[in-house]
């Protein structure tokens, strides 16, 4: 055991890590957590599997045969974890969430129900590149299934006291924020730590606002620098609720309260979200060709053309929640979806077969009447993932009218 921060500090990166599921830390109780006692993991409930079901799209349209989903978008399992909490004393935080711990294990905010899924993951952590990595600095080791932390040159800062840590994976991304980051917040109101900072990465003012409307003050949080060791004297983890975007009735709950609060009722508006911008800006690759005549097509239909990217999230709120159909290419300005209300006709187009779990797991979850309209790739275009893609706007189009009748 490592005394104090100074010798944990001076520690790091000396002998290895040993990955563990956090669920499987020393069972502790909801006080402990709260008072400072004993590390480990508080778990709500009974501790078991959560089982949440997804209905099926109301209709998956592949009009240019692109054959993106053979086997189809219908009813689905997802198997969750248990709703935790970690705690961590003496405790190191390092790139996007992982928290190193005096006794020479690490974890991060997500569990795993299926072992093989945590296998997968250590797979990705031992790449070398940054991404995959998760910015982490751990590298494997020659002990079998261990991990030496490598710091290098990091600039590391030392949290005293008690601080909340809502860090995640994917922490550039809005819709990654909106899914794994946001419904953490019910467990910052459940434990209620008093005085204590909450570490997490909201530099992009959106992020940063969308706490502040639920409530966590500017004051609290300290940003998380993913290219620093940030050691915490006690770090209290809540976990990913979501892992693959299906909001459990806990998550659904906290996106209805900020929709109350901020949103409008729905008034039959027609949104398309729009990825023009992106792409003339360069932000992306993931370019659909014929953007610019599919919106002159949708203008003439009485949609309104959004480019979220430069709403505020005020406005964000206010324009999902009023929409009675909102149209648009996969992305993160989708996962706005979640200040829609129930019952929202939703059409996704997708040119990638990779996240569709995650983006229908989410429309279920929010009780969303939602189908799948499917581009084609640019044959000649060769990048193994997002690639440049055009849609059938003949076949989009009659499909919206029949929708909306």
């Amino acid at each position: 055991m490592v005394a104090d921060a100074f010798d944990f500090m001076r520690a790091l990166g000396v002998g290895s890590y040993r990955p563990i599921n956090p669920t499987d830390l020393p069972r502790i109780e909801r006080d402990a957590v709260i008072s400072g006692g004993d590390d480990g993991v508080y778990v709500e409930g009974a501790g078991t599997t959560r089982v949440f079901r997804r209905y099926a799209a109301a209709f998956v349209d592949d009009p240019d045969d692109a054959g993106l989903f053979s086997e189809g978008i219908g009813p689905a399992v997802y198997l969750y974890p248990p709703v935790f909490t970690a705690a961590s004393s003496n405790a190191a935080l390092v790139g996007y969430r992982t928290i190193l711990t005096q006794n020479e294990q690490f974890f991060t905010d997500e569990a795993y129900a299926d072992p093989s899924v945590f296998q997968n993951q250590l797979r990705r952590i031992a790449r070398p590149d940054a991404f995959s990595n998760e910015a982490t600095g751990l590298r494997p080791s020659d002990g079998e299934g261990y991990f030496r932390f490598e710091a290098g040159e990091r600039p590391h800062r030392h949290v005293k006291g008690q601080a909340l840590v809502l860090c995640s994976d994917e922490p550039y991304s809005y819709g990654s924020f909106l899914f794994r980051v946001v419904p953490k917040i019910r467990a910052f109101r459940d434990l209620a730590l008093k005085d204590a900072r909450i570490i997490v990465y909201a530099q992009q003012k959106p992020f940063m606002d969308l706490l502040n409307l639920c409530g966590v003050p500017k004051e609290a949080i300290l940003l998380h620098e993913i290219d620093w060791v940030t050691q915490i004297d006690r770090a209290v983890i809540p976990g990913l609720r979501g892992p693959h975007a299906y909001h459990d009735p806990e998550s659904f709950d906290v996106f209805a309260e900020i929709r109350e609060l901020h949103g409008v009722p729905t008034t039959g508006r027609r949104v398309y979200v729009s990825r023009y911008g992106l792409g003339k800006a360069g932000w992306t690759s993931r370019i659909m060709a014929n953007e610019s005549q599919l919106i002159d097509r949708l203008w003439a239909m009485g949609f309104d053309i959004v480019e979220p990217e430069h709403l505020s999230v005020r406005d964000q709120i206010k324009l999902f929640s009023s929409a009675s159909m909102v149209v648009g290419p996969s992305g993160s300005g989708l996962f706005n979806t979640v200040f829609c209300h129930p019952g929202t006709k939703i059409i996704d187009i997708q040119s990638e077969p990779q996240w569709i779990y995650s983006y229908t797991g989410m429309y279920s979850s929010l009780k969303l009447d939602y189908g799948i309209f499917i581009g084609k790739a640019d044959p000649e275009d060769s990048k193994p993932m997002h690639r440049r893609w055009s849609v059938n706007i003949e076949a989009l189009t009659a499909r919206i009218k029949k929708f909306i009748e």
